[in-house]
């Protein structure tokens, strides 16, 4: 559960960015075409319970994350100019792996804690969820971040103010506005070479973050493959009382024990 929230965050973390800076959207628009990743994944949960129910929960758990880490590699090969039907299909297998993944996995927690401690396992599965996408966003966003300051440093256009170079080298959308002031400012083509150059920079660091993703992705796979029950263990019933026997008096344990 903690590796299936740590790609989903990543990735959400990187495509609003994808959607608002290198194609435009803007943040009404970056969710509305963010919706294939949560139908997929309510349609999927679905099936993957049932499948669950017939096969049990390893197999769908690690076929779910297989499918999730299948997906981050195809995303990772998104350009400028991919089209948003390819991304819906990308998000389509995305949210499909998430889902097959999510049911299952919340099932194998539930169904290891006993009927009087469901509170206990929700609150470790709530838990785990937090803690996944937490280090999911401080870990890939930290990847993305490096690969688009290194790359950006090598190719960064020569001729800037300082303060352009700074504001670029602090984010893609920083570059962004770098670029239109610099436009506005009479530099025109320099300001297109710096928006060219931070997008490619950008493309560099999500490809690079959702293969981090995608790795984690296929470790959770075989963790799951290889150590997930199929089943929750069924609980030991205590020990029955023989019938007609009567239960023990405080004066017979004390005899009992001398």
């Amino acid at each position: 559960m903690a590796i299936a929230y740590f790609a989903l965050n990543g990735f959400i973390f990187l495509i609003t960015q994808y959607f608002q800076v290198v194609k435009g959207f803007g943040p009404l628009g970056t969710g509305v075409r963010m919706l294939p990743v949560a139908v997929s994944v309510a349609a999927a949960s679905l099936i993957g319970t049932r499948l669950a129910v017939g096969i049990g929960n390893k197999i769908v758990v690690g076929g779910g994350l297989t499918l999730f880490c299948a997906a981050l590699l195809w995303i990772s090969t998104v350009s400028q100019a991919t089209p948003y039907a390819v991304i819906a299909a990308q998000m389509v297998v995305f949210g499909t792996g998430m889902g097959l993944t999510q049911a299952p996995a919340t099932e194998a927690i539930m169904g290891a804690v006993p009927k009087e401690k469901a509170g206990v396992g929700s609150a470790v599965n709530d838990a785990t969820r937090l803690f996944g996408g937490t280090l999911g966003v401080a870990v890939i966003g930290s990847v993305a971040a490096s690969l688009y300051t290194s790359r950006l440093a090598a190719t960064i256009p020569a001729g800037l103010p300082a303060r352009a170079v700074a504001a670029a080298r602090g984010s893609v959308g920083g570059a962004v506005i770098a670029a239109q002031k610099a436009s506005q400012a009479g530099f025109a083509r320099l300001g297109s070479r710096l928006q060219d150059t931070a997008v490619l920079a950008f493309l560099h660091s999500l490809a690079g973050g959702c293969l981090v993703a995608g790795a984690v992705a296929a470790t959770g796979a075989l963790l799951a493959i290889f150590l997930l029950p199929a089943r929750p263990a069924a609980e030991t019933a205590p020990p029955a009382v023989a019938t007609g026997s009567q239960p023990e008096t405080a004066p017979e344990r004390e005899v009992r024990a001398h």
